[in-house]
């Protein structure tokens, strides 16, 4: 190689960056880079937190872009995006939905659709997918382990052993879960999975939904009282929104009785926390098993002082298996709606 082929060469090597976030646009803090004349690879606006599988998943597509750094972005940078990603928790701003003119697509990590405007994002002709489909076994799981917990009443064994009372005092007898009745409350995809399973563990099973299920093997009740009045354990499946804010409040908790417990991981709003904490406080229920909460990431302060309510902080669908589901669907949907 002569010289002057070895410059040419350097040049060229020197004007085209191996580092995938340089060719991105991205500076190696991930932040984006100053705006160009023709952006080198679509960019993918994230409305909210995303979890670094989802950034993985997404780079070999496009540059992802921070939420707070879009304003920063050029208007013709902006107006070139179809596509961005979101969680069932961020939902979608308008402030942020006002920067992006040509937005055609939303996809959210998460089941739920309570956070989002749907008029207002049918009005810019956007459309909302969900990976719903992908949280619904985790998720049931979740609601069967927690009804587990609360009938033979694990975390206070746990304590009782690490406490060293077991030395001093015998644990005591606790709720056997086959044989009991259990009612689901709402059953799409997730509802089912959890009628389907606690069924196979020898539970009587019982629902409720507005209408009955003409392919569901279980028996319907249209009544919520009488289901709560029927169940040993009420666990809830329906999404959240003004149709179910409120829906198990004081006359259902009183339905259920002091004998009855009562599991949610659905949505916080479905429940009336305030009637839930004094049913729990005096007795109206046995107890309460909580993964949702009208408040996040900040409770009712008074849920941490009862000892019949076992409280997680939203993590039915966060599994190692999930994550990579997800950050693999997550760009399915996001490559279908690139340029």
């Amino acid at each position: 190689m002569t010289d002057q082929t070895a410059l040419r060469a350097a040049a060229a090597t020197a004007s085209s960056p191996h580092d995938p976030d340089q060719a991105a646009g991205l500076h190696h803090d991930g932040d984006p880079g100053p705006d160009r004349a023709v952006a080198p690879r679509p960019d993918i606006p994230l409305l909210g937190y995303m979890m670094a599988s989802v950034h993985d998943q997404l780079r070999p597509l496009g540059t992802p872009i921070p939420h707070d750094r879009l304003a920063s972005l050029s208007p013709d940078r902006r107006a070139a995006v179809t596509c961005a990603v979101t969680s069932a928790v961020n939902g979608a701003a308008a402030d942020l939905l006002d920067l992006l003119p040509n937005l055609r697509r939303i996809v959210s990590a998460g089941a739920g659709r309570d956070r989002f405007d749907h008029a207002g994002l049918a009005r810019r002709g956007i459309e909302l997918c969900d990976t719903g489909a992908l949280v619904s076994s985790d998720t049931a799981d979740m609601a069967i382990a927690l009804l587990y917990a609360l009938a033979r009443d694990i975390p206070r064994a746990d304590a009782h052993v690490r406490s060293g009372q077991w030395t001093n005092a015998h644990f005591g007898h606790r709720t056997r879960v086959a044989g009991k009745t259990v009612g689901v409350v709402g059953l799409g995809r997730i509802g089912w999975l959890i009628a389907q399973r606690l069924s196979g563990a020898g539970l009587s099973v019982l629902y409720h939904t507005r209408a009955a299920r003409p392919d569901a093997p279980w028996a319907h009740e249209p009544d919520l009282a009488a289901l709560a009045r029927r169940a040993d354990f009420l666990v809830l499946a329906v999404p959240g929104g003004a149709a179910t804010t409120g829906l198990i409040d004081a006359a259902i908790l009183r339905a259920l009785g002091p004998r009855g417990f009562v599991v949610n991981i659905s949505r916080g709003s479905v429940i009336d926390e305030d009637a839930l904490i004094s049913a729990l406080s005096d007795g109206t229920i046995a107890g309460a098993a909580l993964d949702v909460f009208q408040s996040e990431p900040t409770p009712d302060a008074r849920f941490a002082t009862l000892p019949n309510a076992i409280l997680t902080p939203h993590i039915a669908a966060i599994t190692e298996d999930f994550a990579a589901e997800l950050a693999a669907e997550i760009a399915r949907l996001v490559r279908q709606a690139l340029p």
